[in-house]
């Protein structure tokens, strides 16, 4: 083997005993090895590549193996090669003009460089007569070759062509071309030219050059897992290492969690799978007519009429009918995943054919690794795996868990929406998200939630999506016609179809988009579930001081009471004033906000839900007092004998009031899961200004100012409060599209009365604007995987983020002293840096804590590197400001 190319490396290690390395052309088969299994002509994936195409699977493979194994071509720099002098010949190799540079000319850049030195050898073995069109088939050619150039998770950067020859020898560049002639002969690709000419094809390159640029990222994360691709630097010929990698490869790929052997279970009743009786929603999941394209539902239903049995039931019918391979189901906070995550772990192997294994279920958020039950199916899933236990139990490979951008490759994944929408961003390693959310069915619940710059990034992963041929479920119990309609303009614009105008305005409702046979748009009118029909009666409070006289008279009489506060400090001036009225009941009091370490949230989450959960008990309950801000709508299952609400919009009006008598309990508040609630009708206690129909433009701010801060819309307030008093009562399901509609239809807009015409004007202004930088953001999916696809990509550790706040937030890890050192503020074995730290205002807060000294900072920094990019806070050597974990982060004269 006398072949230039085996005189380079391309991975080595250096241990005390010995040099180890693996030859370039070793592992850049091993990747070619790992995608040819990953990505063989049967699968699902490639076949829909082939057909959007027009081209032979098989033709398909063979060109995407050769593009892989080129996908290291920079690694044939001399540059590159003399980071490790002692593994090569130097006479072979000479040395390079300039030494390697990692941060600004990396291999996957230096390979564009050989890529444009070897293109034409390339082209004469593709056409071997020499009849082409040079320049097309260069820029054609260029698609493709940029989707493995930028296997580090981001385009490649173009410029400098010329100067990248400083790092380069002429050597190198001969052993590239001969490294891409005899590749080209062991897979020995065929694709017509005359393809590379057409205009339209090249747009459909462009388009699926995503999903290739991701299938890139995962074929190299694998094929350079040592462990199973072992350092190998005998020469032999690229054919018999070929067969010696396929066979690690599929064993990589099998550990991996991939490639598993599973069949969708059939589909037979909602009753069968969950053991009860369905909803009329869930009815109309069963029966709807599905096929295998995609289809776009929107169910809006209220609170326990069962949408994510009837959303689980269309995502098992669809994967069924063969339009999809698993779901994503994401959701506003971490809370909600978690408990999300519970349910479906329970379920999800129904989906699945009994006698073969269920595949990996994996929890995505940035807290994950801390929930326990995920972290005990990880181990389960690899103990199963080495032992050959072929149980269909719920379970999580080692690998696909250990990374956010991996969780979504996960065949079943449960997360933050967050998760999803980074797909359509520019950051880092975005197409292995894509790529995970490939033939899968997105499942976004609470989407009336997503405020307009959230909405931008959604409308733009809907279209995506639909390209990619994916199914989407929408899941919502206060959405506005405008925000449907958008959703649906979405749909139809993606087709590049005339729109079509909703009809109806009932609710409950169901919305069913298909694709095919024909693009159609088919509305269902719904019967509610009887049992979560519900009349909450309305009482408005003015006075601060009323609100806490009802939850003294709340206490006396034995009831559980919520108060929910539009702002932590004002959560916390109450919080304080009730123990003040009630000293002897301080035990049950509890104070829920976003100011705790995760370590304290996650403590107050439990006293809350044995409080005030579906299955807490009249004892736990009695006199017991929660003073909560919006995370207690957001996050938990929870129910309150009595409710206060501080004013806010409608729609967060009603998700409040769904936690107002949410669970059947008896007179006494014991659960009950087969009678009528037995409590006195529930009441509302809405905290608002004195109503009037000619108000000041200081109503909201003048007594109400924290809540003007936070909803920035008094005339969207005005015309909640005022639907309110005119109904004294929220009827659900019956008056639900009437609130919704009262405060957010065009309508609406025109009854604001004029004196607070222009703070909503402000806030439609302010709201445009979250939209611009939303569409400045997203990535230009026409332009292809490339550097013109976006401005702004971004590293791992750049925060870009899929929701807006004009609030810079800063992460603070406190400190305490213990003897002579200072150490996280919780002691844990593995999370103390995670469990001690806390979110909040840098500008307000941040900013204006004791700092460290220099000297702490880099005792810390060094035991635990991970703080490098945290603020450190000494919260007992700080005048100004206190930590409590009872009441959180605060300022030290509230604790006096």
């Amino acid at each position: 083997m006398n072949k230039d190319y085996y005189n380079y490396w391309g991975k080595f290690k250096l241990d005390s005993n010995s040099e180890c390395y693996h030859l370039l052309p070793y592992h850049s088969l091993d990747v070619a090895a790992v995608g040819s299994i990953l990505f063989s002509a049967d699968t699902k994936i490639v076949k829909d590549i082939s057909n959007f195409l027009q081209i032979n699977p098989e033709d398909f493979v063979k060109l995407f193996c050769f593009i892989l194994s080129l996908h290291d071509l920079g690694k044939f720099s001399s540059s590159f090669q003399y980071i490790n002098k002692n593994i090569f010949d130097k006479k072979q190799i000479p040395e390079s003009r300039f030494s390697y540079d990692g941060k600004n000319y990396r291999h996957d850049r230096l390979g564009y460089y050989f890529w444009k030195e070897i293109k034409e050898t390339v082209f004469s073995l593709v056409i071997p007569n020499g009849d082409y069109n040079k320049r097309k088939l260069s820029n054609g050619f260029m698609i493709i070759i940029e989707t493995v150039l930028g296997h580090h998770g981001k385009p490649i950067n173009k410029n400098d062509i010329d100067f990248m020859g400083n790092f380069v020898h002429k050597n190198n560049e001969n052993a590239a071309v001969n490294f891409a002639c005899d590749v080209f002969k062991l897979f020995n690709p065929s694709i017509s030219a005359a393809l590379f000419y057409d205009k339209e094809w090249l747009g459909r390159l462009k388009q699926i050059s995503w999903l290739l640029a991701g299938m890139t990222t995962l074929s190299d994360w694998i094929g350079s897992n040592n462990e199973y691709f072992p350092y190998y630097k005998n020469r032999v010929s690229l054919s018999e290492y070929w067969l010696l990698t396929l066979k690690q490869a599929e064993k990589a790929i099998l550990s991996s969690g991939f490639k598993r052997d599973y069949q969708i279970s059939p589909f037979i009743s909602v009753e069968h799978n969950f053991g009860y009786r369905p909803t009329p929603l869930q009815q109309w999941a069963e029966k709807v007519p599905i096929n295998e394209h995609p289809q776009l539902f929107i169910l809006e239903d209220t609170t326990g009429a069962g949408k994510t049995e009837a959303a689980l039931t269309l995502a098992h019918r669809l994967m069924e009918a063969d339009a999809a391979d698993g779901f994503y189901f994401g959701l506003p906070t971490m809370a909600t995943s978690n408990a999300m995550f519970s349910r479906i772990v329970n379920y999800y192997t129904k989906i699945f054919d009994e006698n073969s294994e269920a595949p990996s279920i994996v929890l995505a958020h940035g807290a994950s690794i801390m929930n326990e039950q995920f972290t005990n199916i990880i181990r389960d899933g690899n103990e199963q795996y080495n032992s050959r236990d072929n149980t269909a139990s719920a379970q999580c490979y080692q690998w696909l868990s250990d990374s956010r951008k991996k969780a979504l490759l996960a065949t079943i994944g449960v997360g933050t929406l967050d998760q999803a929408l980074l797909a359509m961003l520019p950051r880092r390693h975005q197409p292995l998200r894509l790529l995970g959310l490939n033939r899968k069915v997105i499942i976004f619940d609470e989407i009336h939630s997503a405020d307009e710059f959230m909405f931008e990034i959604i409308e733009h992963l809907l279209s995506a999506h639909l390209y990619q041929g994916g199914s989407v479920i929408l899941l919502t119990a206060t959405l506005s016609l405008k925000q449907r309609q958008r959703i649906i303009n979405s749909w139809f614009g993606a087709l590049d179809q005339p729109q079509k105008m909703i009809q109806s305005k009932n609710f409950p409702l169901a919305t069913h988009l298909t694709y095919s046979p024909e693009v159609a748009m088919m509305e269902y009118p719904l019967e509610s579930r009887k049992e979560v029909s519900r009349q909450v009666n309305v009482k408005i409070i003015n006075e601060e001081q009323d609100c806490i006289n009802i939850i003294v008279n709340a206490v006396n009489n034995g009831n559980c009471v919520v108060w929910i506060r539009n702002t932590v400090n004002d959560a916390i001036k109450a919080y304080r004033d009730i123990n003040q009225r009630l000293p002897e009941n301080q035990d049950n009091c509890l104070l829920f906000h976003s100011r705790f370490t995760l370590q304290d949230r996650k403590i107050r989450e439990e006293q809350v839900l044995n409080r005030f959960g579906k299955l807490s008990t009249a004892k736990q309950r009695k006199g017991t007092v929660l003073i909560a801000t919006q995370v207690f709508q957001e996050s938990l299952d929870a129910d309150a004998d009595i409710m206060i609400s501080d004013i806010c919009p409608i729609d967060d009006l009603i998700q409040r009031s769904g936690r107002l008598h949410r669970h059947t309990r008896t007179i006494t508040g014991d659960y009950t899961a087969t009678e009528q609630d037995k409590r006195t009708a529930p009441i509302l206690y809405v905290h608002a200004p004195l109503f009037t129909d000619e108000p000041s433009s200081n109503w909201l701010s003048r007594y109400f100012s924290s809540t003007e801060a936070v909803y920035r819309s008094p005339g969207r307030l005005w015309l909640t409060l005022r639907s309110l008093m005119q109904l004294g009562e929220i009827n659900m399901p019956q008056d639900a599209r009437q609130l919704i509609e009262s405060v957010y239809s065009d309508n609406a807009y025109n009854e604001i009365p004029l004196s607070l015409i222009r703070q909503e004007n402000n806030s439609l202004g302010e709201q445009r604007a979250k939209a611009v930088k939303a569409q400045l953001q997203l990535l230009k999916l026409n332009k292809g995987y490339s550097e013109e696809s976006s401005e702004f990509w971004t590293e791992d550790y750049y925060d870009i983020s899929t929701r807006y706040s004009d609030i810079e937030i800063a992460n603070v890890l406190l400190l305490k002293k213990v003897e002579d050192n200072y150490l996280p503020w919780v002691e844990d074995p593995d999370f103390s840096i995670a469990l001690s730290t806390v979110k909040i205002s840098k500008n307000k807060y941040a900013d204006k804590l004791t700092t460290v000294t220099e000297n702490i900072k880099e005792k810390i920094n060094k035991q635990y590197p991970q703080t490098r990019y945290l603020q450190l806070w000494i919260p007992e050597e700080d005048i100004n400001y206190q930590y409590d974990p009872l009441i959180g982060f605060s300022e030290r004269q509230e604790l006096s």
